[in-house]
């Protein structure tokens, strides 16, 4: 059963640095507030069960010896800079052919830090739409009305399906520029806890944020890609009330528990226990390698246990002309060099074709798949900017990079 904790609080010694629940986001406060979001935010632990599992060790590949081309200056950097500067990594770890091939910690994490994943964390927790379609529990083409009562009340939400959601196409009017005061953003930060401040308790949370905040359509549901976190929290909810359960717990017993992993998974959650599944699961970097690995091994998990229908898995990497006019139409066209981009089931669909996908958050978290090849390479980042172009073509060229060494 997953255990409830409250905030633990920030240690007061850290006032004389200017650190606190407030500031931990400032850039050279941000390395420290990645590990430590169960001092400001209350949380639960997912807990792991039997013995701990982890790849093969393979032959070292040299990722700090490798030649990166720098997006910012156009020049050439090794590997160990491009990580630390370009990357601002915390922790990078690469799987190949079933081995772990190589693994670093940097900017003052170590193995044992559980680091937020931030939006990696919506392609892990709507895992369990997989499962629970797999078991007839759910249906994807169902009106989120009627899997999610609350919404009902609400008529923009007619005729948005559970599907629409997956895909960030629900037509409904949202945004999430992070740079801008003014946006939504911020009024969704300040209903979840992402900050510490005066505001009475409780506050309004991930449903009540949906019922309120995103009742107005721009578009027909499916026609546009439109990258809104909002929509993830509702995900987890759905599933819940189709089981009768709460989806912590689905989290735990029906995916978590099997992973072979070596920690608890902290899990932030609103004022009213309800999980913030679209950027708020801490791990560590090894427990986010064996819950991502479930791509790679057709769902089951490195302890032999068949996680995740190998079906579900399929489907999200199905190329669809309709998903990727869609993207096409939103303000996302355009930031990789790829043709075929689309979004599908919470994940970036890079060369569906080829079997490539990507898990991304702010700050530069990142896991990158490529299944047809047997390549995982995951990452923790304390990147100044929420999300920047320098960024985004600098994970572009270490994925390109590494996989071009570790494939031959």
């Amino acid at each position: 059963m997953p255990r409830f904790m409250e905030a633990s609080g920030t240690p007061a010694e850290l006032d004389s640095i200017g650190y606190d629940g407030r500031t931990w986001d400032r850039p050279i406060l941000l390395a420290r507030g990645q590990i430590t979001t169960g001092e400001r935010m209350p949380s639960v632990e997912l807990l792991p069960a039997g013995p701990v599992a982890w790849f093969a060790e393979g032959s070292r590949l040299d990722v700090d010896g490798l030649v990166f081309d720098d997006p910012l200056t156009g020049r050439q950097m090794s590997g160990s800079q491009f990580m630390d500067r370009r990357l601002c990594t915390d922790g990078l770890l690469v799987v190949h052919g079933g081995a772990c091939v190589y693994e670093t910690y940097r900017d003052g994490m170590v193995p044992d830090d559980r680091h937020v994943n931030h939006s990696t964390t919506k392609t892990l927790t709507t895992m369990l739409v997989g499962i629970a379609v797999a078991e007839g529990r759910l249906d994807v083409g169902a009106p989120m009305t009627q899997l999610v009562p609350e919404l009902a009340a609400t008529p923009a939400w007619a005729g948005i399906t559970l599907q629409h959601v997956l895909d960030m196409a629900a037509g409904l009017n949202t945004e999430e520029h992070y740079e801008d005061p003014e946006s939504m953003y911020w009024r969704y930060a300040d209903a979840v806890g992402y900050y510490a401040n005066d505001a009475p308790r409780p506050r309004q949370g991930v449903l009540d944020f949906a019922v309120t905040e995103l009742n107005a359509v721009v578009d027909p549901p499916g026609s546009r890609f439109n990258y809104a976190s909002y929509l993830t929290n509702l995900i987890p909810i759905a599933v819940g009330n189709a089981y009768g359960l709460d989806p912590n717990v689905l989290l735990e017993e029906r995916i978590y528990r099997h992973l072979g992993a070596q920690a608890p998974a902290l899990l932030n959650v609103d004022d009213h226990g309800r999980g913030i599944v679209e950027g708020q699961l801490n791990l560590t970097l090894r427990d986010f390698a064996r819950w991502a690995a479930l791509f790679l091994r057709e769902g089951r998990s490195l302890t032999g246990v068949d996680v995740l229908p190998n079906a579900w898995i399929e489907s999200t990497l199905e190329s669809s002309p309709h998903r990727r006019a869609a993207f096409e139409r939103s303000q996302e066209a355009g930031m990789l060099p790829l043709p075929d981009m689309q979004y599908h089931n919470q994940a970036w669909i890079l060369d569906p074709g080829d079997g490539v996908m990507a898990m991304l958050g702010i700050h530069g978290q990142f896991c990158y798949l490529d299944l047809s090849r047997d390549l995982m390479i995951v990452g923790y980042g304390s990147y100044p900017d929420q999300v920047h172009p320098v960024m985004v073509a600098s994970l572009y060229e270490a994925w390109a990079g590494i996989a071009r060494v570790a494939l031959g």
